[in-house]
């Protein structure tokens, strides 16, 4: 089998940003709405809250530490923000490919990244080959 190479480099997701924060916002108040007890309610009210700073950190944009992403014959490498140099990693199985969203998991030395894509956040051409990819090792 020829292997293909990808390289990805995703924008800023602010309307994935936009969406996660309304998602997380609205299951912070559930609890309250639902009537549950005090301690309980704030307990899952920060639990969700707490939520969206992982959520955040793992879409395209200022606040995710992942800047890029390259396969080639060699396997995976990762480049983080503020940095020229690659590191090797490799993909989790965490990994999933779906129709609208593309959760991609590295593991490289003993730290994770990882990014949620959108169609619109890389070019679809890239988009097809990381959804192959995915499908092909997890």
């Amino acid at each position: 089998m020829r292997s293909f190479a990808i390289r990805l480099e995703p924008g800023a997701g602010p309307r994935l940003a936009g969406a996660a924060v309304l998602l997380h916002v609205i299951s912070a108040l559930v609890p309250w709405t639902a009537r549950v007890p005090l301690v309980p309610a704030a307990l899952l009210s920060l639990l969700a809250l707490a939520g969206l700073a992982l959520t955040l950190s793992r879409i395209p944009g200022p606040h995710c530490r992942l800047a890029a992403a390259c396969h080639d014959g060699s396997g995976w490498r990762v480049r983080l923000a503020g940095s020229r140099s690659w590191q090797p990693a490799e993909l989790a199985a965490a990994s999933r490919a779906y129709p609208a969203l593309v959760v991609v998991a590295f593991r490289a030395g003993r730290r994770q990244f990882g990014w949620l894509l959108t169609p619109g956040s890389v070019p679809p051409a890239d988009l097809r080959r990381l959804k192959a990819r995915i499908r092909l090792a997890c």
